[in-house]
């Protein structure tokens, strides 16, 4: 028995020891805890620098058109204007309501003032408009015109007109101009924009084209801000205009302010610029 035992007891004390692999749940579930956290972090961070980003730049973008702005009037020597209007970004379904306004600025510069408005034509009786933008291709009705049209900002009052890509000779005068001396009517050509017609063709700007009116085009192609920022002068619902024009001295006539606001998705925040009358720019 006690050999018997003594083997049995020299087997048992030589039998290796099992060894354990592997995790038990518990730690596979605090570990999986740990990278959850973790990514989480990363990704919120990854984002609010997103955001953070997107913000510096509406706000360094912005400041530096309005600086390109005074520049520009005052190198060439003329008026430019920096106009801020709503963009129409999407419709609802039924194709007629807008459902997005996308916030948007452009610079434009002053080529002359209008001369004369006759129903649906601009007039400038001292610019060559043919020369600047040409005329109908030929055998092609000025009735008829081309596909498109550009945008002619008024930058007296504010807003834009789509017109034709082309102007077109026209009377001026009539019963409107008498010579001098005589008291008689007198007419001549003289070319002029014709205005586009329709829904769209117009901004909502307040005011109409008047005799004396500046008028201009785009010099740069027009900007959008980020997704989630606004102009706080400009309604969310309507194509509204806030603009500033500068003198070619650097001066504008009237100061002006415009804030940019981030949406709280966007990460909020504010910023404002002001325009003085001598045209410095401060935010």
């Amino acid at each position: 028995m006690d050999v018997k035992g003594g083997k049995r007891q020299k087997k048992a004390a030589g039998t290796p020891k099992r060894v354990r692999r592997g995790f038990s749940l518990l730690e596979l579930l605090a570990v999986m805890s740990i990278m959850a956290m973790l990514s989480t972090l990363a990704v919120t961070s990854y984002f609010g620098a997103i955001r953070g980003m997107a913000a510096r730049g509406a706000k360094q973008h912005f400041q530096n058109t309005l600086l390109l702005a005074r520049q520009r009037a005052c190198i060439d020597g003329a008026r430019v204007s920096l106009m801020a209007f709503n963009e129409i970004g999407s419709y609802e379904s039924d194709g007629a309501t807008v459902k997005e306004w996308v916030p948007s600025y452009v610079v434009c510069k002053e080529l002359g003032r209008v001369s004369f408005v006759s129903g649906n034509y601009l007039f400038d009786e001292f610019s060559d408009l043919k020369q600047l933008f040409g005329t109908a291709p030929d055998g092609e009705s000025s009735d008829i015109g081309r596909v498109g049209g550009i945008r002619l900002y008024n930058l007296t009052s504010g807003f834009w007109t789509l017109v034709k890509p082309f102007v077109t000779q026209r009377s001026v005068g009539g019963s409107n101009s008498k010579l001098m001396y005589s008291g008689l009517t007198h007419s001549f050509k003289a070319y002029s924009f014709e205005k586009q017609t329709g829904a769209g063709s117009q901004s909502a700007g307040t005011g109409t084209w008047k005799v004396g009116d500046a008028y201009g085009v785009e010099v740069a192609p027009v900007q959008t801000l980020p997704k989630g920022f606004t102009f706080d002068q400009l309604s969310q619902n309507a194509s509204a205009v806030h603009y500033v024009t500068f003198e070619p001295d650097g001066s504008v006539n009237q100061a002006k302010t415009f804030t940019i606001q981030g949406s709280k998705a966007a990460g909020g925040g504010s910023f404002r610029f002001a325009v003085s009358r001598e045209g410095t720019i401060t935010n």
